[in-house]
Formats: structure tokens, sequence, C-alpha cells
């Protein structure tokens, strides 16, 4: 009762959110990485209820694991997705306490910048309301980074053991997070070495273990194969300089090199519009920022991060997510400085903050339109296939949505097949294709080939156009190649 009472403003826009989601009518579901989680939520579920296998999939477990859980009361997709929102709450309720703690401000204080600059972050706010591990992983980090600050200053056990259970559950969610918790794990360790208590190890690792027991039964011929991810093993200082690159995720040209993608979290409008200000003032006051309580481990842990990210060849902006509310809670004395002075002139004040809203609103809008768009493209094509699941159907990068939706046909990857050495079927047959979307991106690689095959063996008949330039063909009349 006493947090809810504290933190009520946090409990009414989780529940704006979850209203906004179900009258917009956005199930969170974009692409097949989305799509991907549900389909492995719902294989957690079955094994939960019914004991069989729930096979293996790309990610860490921990995501669909908490969607399953939730989706014995809740119905799927919208249990993944309140995963997804309650932790975006979560994750603003701790860095308040985060920025409470390290910058000795009050609440009252910390609250408006946590609201317009944190949870209302488009990006992160967008993370919050889509069936991803993104906004779960983020919540971990930040709670994780918590308790490293509450163990270092006050050197309790629970403190201890809530940062591991946290650093835990962030990497069990999101490999990645391990870069941005090595320094404050380094540091925890090192204070917990000097003041041993064997009750809290001893827990520690019962929680560690426990946590890692499904990704060890359901990996366990190949633990540590996320090690051997095609990213870590193409790793490059060379990527630092580059822009341009092909690999299995297809061709891709970008506006910044490596290097300069990798900190577009500290300004880019998507994340923080005012960062760039805040981060000025913040260099005023870089002798007495620095020396503040965790300081240095963040801007390292910031800085770890973004140089593992730009040796990999590729970019994603959504990635830039792990180590953003680090930046936030670094930047909050910027921010101070200006509210210090506004706080005084009320009017002004709430003036000043109704603008940002809405810009921080607006921005919000403009990155969503492109999910919400998508998302209701795969719903009506899905819709529309439904009525051809009788048929061998050959398609790309929307077959995790079809299936989303309750599409039960044979579906033929054209990614992850050569559809030459495919059995021909004559005069039987669909191909659902994009060629708009996919001719550049995927040139010289397995969707291209297959497509120039298919034009190559069969006669395609163009049966019905479907949005944003698919196009469903009936194979037919089988040529003599």
């Amino acid at each position: 009762m006493k947090a809810l009472k504290a933190y009520w403003p946090y409990w009414l826009f989780l529940l704006a959110l979850i209203a906004f989601v179900r009258i917009v009518d956005f199930n969170g579901l974009y692409g097949q990485d989305s799509c991907e989680y549900l389909r492995y939520t719902k294989c957690i579920r079955e094994f939960i209820t019914t004991g069989a296998n729930p096979g293996d999939y790309f990610w860490p477990l921990l995501y669909p694991i908490a969607g399953a859980a939730l989706s014995l009361l809740i119905a799927l997709p919208f249990a993944l997705q309140l995963v997804s929102i309650i932790s975006l709450v979560l994750t603003g309720i701790f860095a308040e306490k985060i920025i409470t703690l390290v910058s000795n401000a009050e609440k009252k204080d910390v609250r408006p910048y946590v609201f317009c600059f944190i949870i209302l972050s488009p990006y992160l706010w967008r993370s919050g309301l889509v069936v991803m591990s993104d906004s779960l992983s983020v919540f971990f980090i930040v709670a994780a980074w918590y308790y490293c600050f509450k163990y270092r200053q006050e050197l309790k056990s629970n403190y201890f053991i809530g940062f591991v259970a946290f650093a835990a559950a962030a990497i069990g969610t999101r490999y990645a997070a391990i870069i941005v918790l090595i320094i404050p794990a380094i540091a925890c360790l090192y204070s917990f070495a000097r003041n041993i208590k064997w009750t809290a190890l001893l827990v520690s690792v019962v929680i560690v273990v426990a946590l890692a027991i499904p990704h060890i039964l359901i990996r366990k011929h190949d633990s540590l194969g996320f090690i051997n991810h095609e990213w870590v093993e193409s790793w490059s200082l060379h990527n630092f300089f580059r822009n341009y690159f092909i690999t299995d995720n297809g061709n891709a040209t970008y506006l910044f090199y490596n290097i300069v993608y990798v900190f577009l979290n500290l300004g880019h409008p998507a994340y923080c519009f005012a960062g760039i200000v805040f981060g000025v003032l913040w260099l005023r006051r870089l002798k007495s920022n620095i020396v503040k309580p965790g300081a240095i481990m963040m801007i390292l842990s910031v800085m770890l991060y973004a140089l593992f990210l730009a040796g990999i060849p590729f970019q994603n902006m959504r990635f830039l997510l792990l180590s953003f509310p680090l930046i936030m809670v670094l930047m909050f004395d910027g921010y101070n400085s200006i509210y210090s002075y506004l706080k005084e002139k009320r009017v002004v004040k709430y003036i000043v903050l109704s603008i940002v809203v809405s810009i921080q609103l607006g921005l919000c809008y403009r990155v969503l339109t492109p999910f919400y768009h998508d998302n209701k493209v795969e719903r009506t094509i899905a819709q529309t296939m439904l009525k051809h699941d009788k048929d061998t159907l050959y398609t790309f990068s929307i077959d995790g949505a079809l299936r989303a939706y309750g599409y039960n046909g044979v579906v033929v990857d054209m990614w992850s097949n050569r559809l030459d050495t495919v059995k021909k079927h004559a005069n039987s047959g669909l191909v659902l294709f994009n060629t708009d979307a996919f001719t550049d991106a995927w040139r010289n690689q397995n969707p291209m080939i297959n497509w120039e095959y298919l034009n190559h063996a069969y006669m395609l008949a163009p049966v019905e156009k479907l949005p944003d330039g698919w196009v469903l063909y009936r194979l037919s009349h089988h040529l003599a190649l």
C-alpha cells in the first residue's frame, strides 16, 4: 500500500497505456521477431500445462517465460504486451529511485524529469507497447544498477542479492545486457569480497542457478552457443568506420558510420530531443558531476556498450535502449540546472513542461506510426491468407505473422531454403512476395535468388494485390528448364 501511494502517478500511467493499446487496437506484434516471441511463448505455455517439449528458439528465455506465466491468466498476445508495459513503468520507478539516490534530489523534482524524458522517451515508450524483450531487459538493468548503488552505499546483504537477481534476469532476457552490467558487477563483487556474508552468497547462487535452469535444460547440448552469435564472431574494429554491410540480415546502407550511430541515444529526438542541451550543461559542471556516486561507473558502462555495438556489422536504433537509462541518470544534473530556475516561476514552469510533453507525445506518435501500420498490414494479409491455407505457400519475412494470426498451411521459407532443391509442384502452390521491399535489400541472397528461380521455373499468375506492395501469386504451368 505504501508503494501504491508513493508511486500513484506511475500506476495511472500504467492504466493509461493499457487503455491506449486497447482503444487503438494495437496488439504489439510487428515483424518476424515479435511473432517468434509469441510462437515460443505458446510453446512454453503448452509445456507448463501439458509437459510437451517446447523445443528451442533463437533468443534468451525469460521474456517468453514471463509471458507464458502471465498467459495463464490473460490471453496472448496481450500477456506479452502487458509484460512490456509493466516493465516500462517499473523502469521509470527505479530510474527515479536511482536519480534521487545519486543526485541527492527530492522526488518531486525528479519525477517530472522521469516522466518527460525517460518513460516518454519515444523509443523507450514504444518498447513498452510492443511484443519484444527490450522493455523487460531495460527494467532488469535499471533495477540491478539501483541495487548496486544501494549495496555499495549500505553494504546490506539484501541489496547484494537484489543486484545479483536483477543482473542475472537482465542477461537471461537479453544477452547483450552483460556488457552494461560488467562494471557494476565488478564493483559489487569487490565490495562483497571485503564484507562476505555466506548466507547472502548462498542465496545469490541459488537465484542464479534457478534463473539459468530453463536455459540449461532447453539448451543442454549447446548452453554456450549464444557466444558464437554471428555478430560476436564478425565483431571487428573495421566496422567502427563502416556504414554499409552485407550479412544474413540483408544488404544495408546506413546514414552514419557505426562509431557515430552508437552515441545517437545521447541526443537523437527519438531518445531525448534535449539531450545535447543537457549534456552541455552537465559538462559545464564536470568536476562536481564526475565525482557523484556511480558517475564514472555509468560513463564507463555506456562507453563499453557503445564500443561493443560499434564493432557489429549491423545497426538498429533499438539496440541503444540498454544503455539509455544510464545516460538519462547522468543527464539529470544538466536538466536540473534548468528546472531549478523554472520551478521558482510556477506559470513558466508549467508552460515549459506542457511544451515538453507535447513534443514528446508528438515524437511518440511518429515512432509508433510505422509499427502500427505494419501491424495492420500483417493482420490484413493474414486474414486474406486464411482463405488459402490448403495450398503450399512460398514466402519470406511474413510467415511468422501468418502463423500468429492462425494460418495453418504448409509454408516454405524463401530465406532458409533454396527452391531449386525443393520438389517442384506442377500447377499448385502460392507465392506471397514483395519485390519493392526485397529487390535491393536481398540482392544476391536467398530470397531474391528464389524469386528469380520461381519466375524462371513457373508461370506466376497474380491472384490478389495486397497492402504495401505484397502480391499473392499462384504457381502454374511448370516450364521445362
